[in-house]
């Protein structure tokens, strides 16, 4: 074959890109294929083949070929090649945007936007990520509000974004029930052979299963509620919002949605008012909505 290159920076752009997607797939799902490189750039067979051949040689005990599936495994010497930053990882995790480890181009018109605080770390949200795609148990050392540090066996199924912090969401032996782990919490992380019970798995989660259509409406004790209309987008004064069960509270705590049944909420900051309260009877995560009666702290994040 070629010779291989002494370092990464005398790959071809091409090489790059493909190489770093193999990665890519290797690191947070834990497997990559062939046809994995094939389908992502529109290459030949014979392309994707000298591709895994030079990653081979680049990063020898980062993969194993399993004969039997054709799939190369990640092995517990990884150690990546390439800088992948979270943004974009998370991009393609959660929305299906095509991976890729360029840089960003330079903005086309200034502007501005905050920062992002709360950035899990990326061996961290590797294994979880692994262990979601992979259906494995997980041990983790995490630390809570309440407990300090412990030792947690989960069975990890998706990743949340409450607007300010990622969580994994995971059925945790230690309580025996479905719970939101803050993954900025996770100290470390190991994959287990283990696979979950029925009663740990996605399907016997039913805050995640319950599906709620959340009625927002601009808040009554506005003067002008047509500004909320047009902030909001509320076609006709109201917007009516699918969301799942899980994510209600957080998505009501980010926009400052008024919960109370008798939109009491006096906060200048709470500029809708949620119109069918009821709906969050039985959704654990409501107590994070202002003016829900129940505390905040009874909620696992705050643990």
């Amino acid at each position: 074959m070629d010779t291989i290159p002494a370092n990464l920076g005398q790959l071809t752009h091409n090489q790059r890109q493909r190489l770093s997607f193999l990665e890519f797939c290797l690191y947070f799902l834990g497997e990559v294929r062939r046809a994995d490189l094939m389908a992502r750039f529109d290459v030949a067979p014979a392309v994707a083949t000298r591709d895994f051949a030079l990653y081979r040689q680049l990063a020898p005990d980062n993969l194993l070929l399993d004969p039997s599936s054709k799939a190369y495994f990640i092995q517990p010497g990884f150690a990546p090649l390439f800088g992948h930053r979270l943004e974009q990882v998370l991009a393609a995790l959660m929305q299906g945007e095509p991976y890729s480890i360029e840089a960003v181009g330079a903005a086309l018109l200034p502007g501005d936007y905050p920062a992002l605080l709360n950035r899990p770390q990326l061996p961290i949200l590797a294994a979880v990520s692994r262990a979601i795609r992979q259906q494995r148990l997980m041990r983790i050392r995490y630390h809570s509000e309440s407990s300090g540090e412990q030792e947690r066996l989960i069975a990890p199924h998706a990743l949340v974004d409450s607007g300010l912090r990622w969580h994994v969401r995971a059925f945790d032996r230690l309580r025996g029930a479905f719970i939101d782990l803050v993954l900025t919490r996770i100290l470390s992380a190991e994959l287990l052979a283990e696979t979950p019970a029925p009663h740990e798995q996605p399907a016997a989660d039913r805050q995640w299963q319950t599906l709620l259509t959340l009625e927002l409406v601009p808040h009554p004790r506005l003067g002008h509620p047509a500004v909320a209309a047009l902030d909001y987008a509320l076609a006709d004064g109201r917007l009516s919002l699918p969301v799942r069960a899980v994510s209600a509270g957080y998505l009501l705590r980010r926009w400052n949605v008024d919960a109370s049944p008798d939109a009491a909420s006096k906060d200048p900051a709470c500029r809708l008012w949620l119109a069918n309260p009821d709906v969050l009877a039985g959704v654990d995560s409501a107590v994070l909505a202002p003016g829900w009666p129940a505390a905040a702290a009874e909620h696992p994040e705050f643990r």
